[in-house]
Order: C-alpha cells, then structure tokens, then sequence
C-alpha cells in the first residue's frame, strides 16, 4: 500500500480504522490537471426570455434562494456563470476548502459502499471545471463521489427496480448531475427535472444533451410544471430545499401532492431535514402526509465524516395516496 508522505496522520489514522485500502500509482496527492472544456453552447436570447417567464412566476416571489441572490457569480442571468467552468466550485456543487487528502477519503468510502456496481457504469472525466483527483486509475469528483453515495442510499431502500422504471422527478436539479448520473446507471427512461432557476434549466438541459441523454431525461421549464400532471413514483431534492422559503417549499410540497408522489428523497444542507435557517422541514412534511421511511448519514462512521467531503444527512420519506 503506497500513499503520498502529504498525506495526514489523522487521516491515516481514519483510513487504517475503517479498513479503508489506497493504493495511489502515481502516489499524488495534487489535483488532477484536466483540459479546458468548450463553453456549452447556450442560447443567451432564450436565456433571457426564460428568465422574464420565471420572474413572472407565482414561485418567484416566494423561493428565497439567497445563496443565489448574495453573490453575482451566482446570478441567474449568467452574468458571472462561465459555462465552460460550471462543474468547478459555485452554488451548483460546493467544491472549495478541500485537499486532496479529503477527496481520495471520500472516494474510498464511495467506493466501498457501491455494493451495486455503479461505478461500472458511469465515471468522471473533469468536464466542465469539476475539481478531481486520480486514484487507482480513476478520475475522482464530488459530483461523482455524491451521487453513488446518494443512488446507493436509494436502491437500498427502495422497492427492488425501483429505480429502473419508476417515473423519477429532480426537484432543484442544478446543471443535471443525478439524473446524469441516474440515467447512466439504469435503462430508465422516466426522469424529469426541474429548477426554479432559469439559468440551471437551460444549462441542465444543454449538458444533458452534452452527456447524449436528452432523450432519456426531460427538462421541465418552471411554466410546464402545473401542466405536468403525471402522478410522481419518487422526488429527489439534494440541498435545495434549505435554501428555499417555507412557502416555497410549501408550494413544491403541494404539487408533489398532487402528482399523488410515493417518495420523497431529501438531502439538506442542515439535518432535521432542516432550511439553512434551522427550520424544521418535519411539520411541512407531517401536515401532507409523508412519514419518515428511511435516515443515515452520508459517511455513517464519524471518523470519515469528520474529514471527508461536506457530511449530510439522508432522508427518504413515503407517503400513502390519499
């Protein structure tokens, strides 16, 4: 077993209590270098109409989302957004602050717990900014390290082949990272996704058909939702939620509703599942009928998850037609 002399001795210590193995080949402990992308081709005059739609939304005016109104390389006219860069660290996935060391930990973890093989069917390859290490011939992201982490919580819990065929929608879907990684991992072709942000539906549905998965996954404009009116298997928000509004939270709550949804899955950015202002998500939730089916943390040994990446909570939620 080779490991670069950068590495921690805490984190070493982490890896030898938890049984975790690395054997690095090129014993680096940098981030791995990646070409530039091209920018992915977005129509700015579409941009801007959506944008006018959205603004004039109903939800608009209630969602909150301040983590995209505090800072202008978040502002959903693209003003700062380069959409060669979008992978790398912004409020799409949350990459700053973290070694090397951190990553190939978390890395390790995902790769043991995909006890279902997905690793097999999708891999990182550095698009578009992601920040990466490569270990044991692997380019690693938290892209792709979350969302094996998160399918895996998911295909644990779920019905058997629920996943492969049950109509799945992704509420706050940012640039389309799980339903990319979903749509490479199962055969179905039942996946939606939708965001209350112009900016990321048009950069999802750009860098989905980027990915060649247009036409295994939809991307629902905020104008198209009330006119969706198929009932929903599951509901997928990964640290969206937290950084809406009660009431808008209320309002994708209700829709879920009735859509007659029998899954709700959540990943907040505060346990509870909470907003970012600590209120608890549970009496919005018990007051629509969703009962608690399933809880872990995302590193379920608290050694790892005092060092790896951005600990969270799981939390899947069922709720019985009414």
């Amino acid at each position: 077993m080779t490991v670069t002399s950068r590495i921690k001795a805490d984190i070493w210590r982490v890896m030898q209590a938890t049984g975790l193995e690395v054997s690095i080949r090129s014993a680096k402990s940098d981030f791995a270098a990646i070409a530039p992308s091209a920018p992915l081709p977005i129509d700015m005059d579409e941009l801007q109409r959506l944008s006018k739609v959205y603004r004039s939304h109903p939800l608009h005016e209630v969602q909150g989302l301040e983590v995209w109104k505090k800072r202008a390389e978040f502002d959903p006219d693209l003003k700062g957004i380069d959409t060669s860069n979008f992978r790398a660290h912004n409020a799409y996935v949350w990459q700053a602050n973290y070694s090397a060391v951190d990553y190939a930990l978390s890395a390790l973890w995902a790769e043991r717990l995909d006890s279902f093989g997905m690793l097999e069917k999708t891999s990182e390859d550095g698009a578009f900014g992601a920040q990466c290490i490569r270990m044991n011939d692997r380019l690693w992201s938290r892209d792709l390290m979350d969302s094996i982490l998160e399918l895996t919580f998911l295909t644990d819990h779920l019905p058997a082949g629920y996943l492969e065929e049950k109509k799945v929608i992704d509420i706050g879907a940012g640039y389309g990272r799980l339903a990319h990684r979903l749509a490479e991992i199962t055969a179905n072709g039942n996946l939606y996704c939708t965001d209350g942000i112009a900016l990321s539906t048009m950069l999802c549905r750009a860098y989905l058909r980027f990915r060649r998965l247009e036409s295994r996954v939809s991307v629902l404009n905020l104008s198209d939702i009330s006119g969706f009116t198929d009932n929903v298997d599951l509901a997928i928000n990964v640290h969206s939620f937290s950084e809406m509004s009660v009431e808008a939270v209320c309002w994708w709550l209700d829709w879920l509703v009735e859509r007659q949804v029998h899954y709700l899955f959540i990943v907040p950015n505060k346990p509870g599942p909470a907003l970012n202002d600590q209120t608890s998500l549970m009496p919005l939730l018990a007051a629509r009928g969703f009962t608690l089916e399933a809880q872990r943390s995302k590193y379920e040994d608290p050694l790892v998850g005092k060092f790896a990446l951005h600990q969270a909570t799981y939390y899947l939620f069922g709720r019985t037609q009414r």
